[in-house]
C-alpha cells in the first residue's frame, strides 16, 4: 500500500517535473507572440497618434473654414441687399427719368414754337407793340404784357435747359449704379463660388481623417483581440500548473505590510486625471516609490507588463474565476507564467500610467468583474 502511494506520488512528480518546462517553453513562445503583437499595437497606436495630431491640427483649419464660411454668408446676404437697393434705385431714378424726358419734350416744343413765333414776327415787333400804345395807361399796360412774354420764354429756356441738365445726370446716375451692380453681382458669384469650395474643403478633410483614423482603429482593435486570444492561451496553461483546486473564498492577506492607509476607496468617483465620473475598481493604498506590493494569495501570474492606463502592472489567477491586479508599479519583480505563493513581491510602488502620485492600486476580479477587495482581504488592526 505503501509502495503504491509512494509510486502514485513519484509519477506525479515525474508530471509536473516533465509539465513544467514544457509550460513554460510554450508559456515563453505565447509571450513572445504576444509581445509581437503589441510592438504592432504600439506602432498603430503612433500612427493613430499621428493621425490625432493631423486631425486636431485639420479640426483647427475646419474651424476656420467655418469661419470664413460663415463670413461670406454674411457677405452674401449683405451683397443681396446690396444689389436688391440698388436695383430699387435704378428703377427709381428710370422712372423719374422717364417722367422727366416727357416733360422735357413737351417744354422744349413748346420754346420750339415760341422761338419759331419770335423769329417770324422779328425782333422789333415787341417795341413796335409797345410804341403803338394809344395812351399812357395803355403804353405801360401793353410794356408788363410784353415783359411778361419776354420773361416766361427765359424761364421756359432755362428750365427746358436745366430739365435736360438733371436727364444727363440721372443717365450718369443709373449708368454708375449699373456698374456697381454688375461688379456686387461679380464679387457674389465670387463669393458663392468660394463658399462652395470651402464647404467641399471641409468635407474632404473631415472624410479623409475620419477613414484613416477608422482604419487604424480597426488595426488596434484585430491587434487586441489577438492579444485576448493569447492571454486566453495563457490562462489556459496556467491553469495546467495551478493548485488542483479552484479559489474557495476566505480572507487574503493585505498587499502591502504596514501600510493601512487608504487615499481613494472602490466606488463611483471623478477621475482625476480624466475627469469623468466612472467606477473606481479597486482601492488606492498609499505608499512611497520602491515599496514591496506582495501578492495576496496563492496564484500563477497571468499578466506581467505594463499597460498605458495601469502602468506596470501584474494580474495573477488564483483559480474559481478569482484574479487580483496590481498596477501603477515602479518595477515589475513578479514573471509572466510564475508560479506565486502569498506574500511574495510581484511589484514596487511607483507611479506609472494614469497615476498623480506614487500609491498601490490593488483590485479583486471575479470572473472578470470588478469587486470590492475590501470583501476579500481586511485592513490588519
Amino acid at each position: 500500500m505503501q509502495k503504491e502511494l509512494f509510486r502514485t506520488i513519484l509519477v506525479a512528480a515525474l508530471l509536473i517535473c516533465i509539465a513544467t518546462p514544457l509550460f513554460a517553453a510554450d508559456l515563453d513562445e505565447l509571450q513572445n507572440k504576444k509581445n509581437e503583437i503589441q510592438e504592432q499595437i504600439n506602432q498603430t497606436n503612433e500612427e493613430l497618434s499621428i493621425v490625432n495630431e493631423d486631425l486636431t491640427e485639420n479640426l483647427r483649419q475646419i474651424e476656420k473654414l467655418d469661419s470664413n464660411i460663415k463670413t461670406n454668408e454674411e457677405s452674401i446676404v449683405q451683397m443681396n441687399d446690396e444689389i436688391s437697393k440698388i436695383q430699387e434705385e435704378v428703377s427709381k431714378v428710370e422712372k423719374e427719368l422717364e417722367e422727366a424726358t416727357i416733360v422735357y419734350e413737351k417744354q422744349k416744343q413748346l420754346l420750339d414754337e415760341r422761338l419759331v413765333e419770335i423769329y417770324e414776327a422779328g425782333e422789333t415787333n415787341y417795341l413796335e407793340i409797345v410804341l403803338g400804345a394809344k395812351s399812357i395807361s395803355d403804353f405801360f399796360a401793353t410794356y408788363y404784357i410784353v415783359s411778361e412774354l419776354t420773361s416766361y420764354d427765359v424761364e421756359l429756356l432755362e428750365f427746358v435747359e436745366n430739365k435736360k441738365n438733371e436727364i444727363e445726370q440721372n443717365k450718369a446716375k443709373i449708368d454708375e449704379q449699373k456698374k456697381n451692380l454688375e461688379t456686387q453681382k461679380r464679387n457674389l458669384s465670387k463669393t458663392e463660388i468660394a463658399l462652395s469650395n470651402t464647404r467641399v474643403l471641409r468635407q474632404n478633410y473631415i472624410s479623409k481623417l475620419s477613414q484613416e483614423e477608422q482604419e487604424l482603429q480597426a488595426k488596434i482593435d484585430e491587434y487586441y483581440a489577438q492579444v485576448n486570444l493569447v492571454e486566453a492561451e495563457i490562462r489556459s496553461l496556467a491553469k495546467v500548473v495551478n493548485f488542483g483546486e479552484d479559489y474557495a473564498g476566505g480572507t487574503m492577506q493585505w498587499p502591502i505590510p504596514e501600510h493601512y492607509h487608504i487615499t481613494s476607496n472602490y466606488g463611483m468617483r471623478v477621475h482625476p486625471i480624466t475627469g469623468v465620473y466612472k467606477l473606481h475598481t479597486g482601492v488606492d493604498i498609499s505608499a512611497s516609490i520602491g515599496t514591496e506590493f506582495k501578492a495576496i494569495a496563492n496564484g500563477v501570474v497571468v499578466k506581467a507588463e505594463y499597460n498605458s492606463a495601469y502602468g506596470n502592472m501584474v494580474v495573477i489567477d488564483h483559480g474559481g474565476g478569482v484574479q487580483t491586479l496590481y498596477a501603477h508599479g515602479s518595477e515589475i519583480v513578479a514573471k509572466l507564467g510564475q508560479v506565486i505563493n502569498a506574500g511574495e513581491v510581484v511589484l514596487k510602488v511607483g507611479s506609472t500610467g494614469y497615476s498623480t502620485g506614487p500609491h498601490a492600486h490593488f483590485e479583486v476580479r471575479v470572473n472578470g468583474n470588478p469587486m470590492n477587495p475590501l470583501d476579500y482581504v481586511s485592513i490588519p488592526e
